[in-house]
């Protein structure tokens, strides 16, 4: 299959089905159906938390809270996504245009090729560790219910895949099949969203690492055909062009989802910190709950990680390009052809960043210092309760 661009074409549906990629049929109608589903269940979640807490339930509260936070966290992100709908139209341009570009020289095309398959490959990754984590999640003790059922056993308890408080009335057959199917379903449906989101982030800030590369190539070709040519003259106001496009890119990627990435880190230290918690002294609970936890707090963690792995490579990868700069035979050319190299150079040393509302740099140092955090606040609370 030819790739035609970073952006998968299983991410492109999929952001297509959530109401994100330009150009989608209804999308006021499907924008409202998407947040009155997230905020009936985020009601029902809260009626627990607080039963939970009127009843002084801490353990059951330690496992409810991150599933409530997960999704009080997604709806934020799909709200902010679709407020930039202008910038994610600018954005999905530019990769279409830096893509008609690329496919002129092989060079070029091989480089945005091979990022495409990593992003997709990443991408694909985050979808089937979502499809675990949304089965053990909203299924297993349902799964676990059908089991015990087909074994003979006498089965009374009625769970519903998340933490929520119906009426009794919806215990009642087949009220409460229906209910379980369609939450069932959601959580999964939301569970993908997620890691979609992330599949996003990671294309944008592939691609625009993949343009830094073909910069820096050129930097070496042009190197090249200095020693085996008297020729002076190279076309470095191109370079200047590419550079100053990625760093436009760059900035306006970092602009819709930064605020996507402050609550991010907030939200993800908390759930982490109960996750952590729920499992440190779960002793009693069964291994469906156990399971749950630890699939939980590793997708968790791996959602943070992606944030701040691609704020890292970012920034390695702005960095190469000033290096690449300052390695060609820029002092041997003309001044013009020199003053545009030394302006990469100069530019270069400002790297390019993806931070988490503008307030700090998302990258492996930051996630490291989360965990930290995380690890500090469940100590705390382990000493306490």
């Amino acid at each position: 299959m030819v790739v035609t661009s970073t952006i998968s074409p299983l991410l492109q549906f999929a952001l297509r089905r959530y109401a994100v990629w330009p150009g989608v049929p209804y999308v006021n109608v499907r924008r409202l159906i998407y947040v009155l589903s997230l905020v009936v269940i985020q009601y029902f979640q809260y009626v627990f938390i607080y039963m939970i807490i009127k009843n002084g339930e801490l353990q059951n509260l330690m496992y409810t809270i991150p599933q409530t936070m997960y999704y009080t966290l997604i709806l934020v992100k799909l709200i902010t996504l679709w407020k930039y709908d202008r910038l994610v139209r600018e954005v999905l341009a530019t990769v279409e245009t830096d893509w008609r570009e690329c496919v002129k020289d092989d060079q070029h095309l091989h480089i945005m090729t091979t990022k495409a398959k990593l992003s997709s490959f990443c991408a694909h990754g985050l979808l089937i560790m979502s499809s675990f984590d949304g089965l053990f999640c909203f299924g297993g003790e349902n799964m676990l219910a059908i089991a015990d059922m087909l074994k003979g056993e006498n089965v009374t308890a009625r769970p519903f895949p998340m933490r929520v408080v119906f009426p009794s009335a919806a215990e009642q057959s087949p009220v409460y099949e229906l209910l379980v199917i369609i939450l069932f379903l959601h959580g999964m449906l939301t569970t993908f969203l997620v890691n979609i989101i992330s599949g996003l982030v990671l294309s944008l800030v592939f691609h625009a690492c993949g343009q830094i590369e073909i910069t820096c190539q050129e930097l070496k070709n042009m190197s090249k055909k200095m020693m085996c040519s008297e020729s002076p003259h190279f076309p470095t106001g191109v370079l200047v062009d590419r550079h100053n496009n990625v760093i436009t890119f760059a900035k306006n990627v970092d602009k819709l989802f930064s605020f996507i990435a402050l609550m991010q880190v907030f939200f993800n230290t908390m759930v982490v910190c109960f996750l952590g918690l729920f499992l440190m002294t779960s002793h009693n609970e069964d291994g469906i709950a156990l399971f749950k936890g630890l699939f939980g707090y590793a997708a968790i963690t791996a959602e943070i990680f992606t944030f701040c792995f691609v704020g890292e490579y970012l920034s390695i990868k702005s960095r190469s390009l000033g290096d690449a700069g300052y390695e060609t035979l820029w002092y041997n050319m003309s001044p013009s052809n020199s003053k545009d190299i030394l302006f990469i150079i100069m530019r270069s040393q400002k790297q390019l960043t993806f931070t988490a509302g503008g307030l700090t740099d998302l990258s492996l140092e930051l996630f490291s210092s989360i965990m930290k955090a995380s690890a500090s606040y469940m100590s705390v609370l382990n000493a306490m309760y």
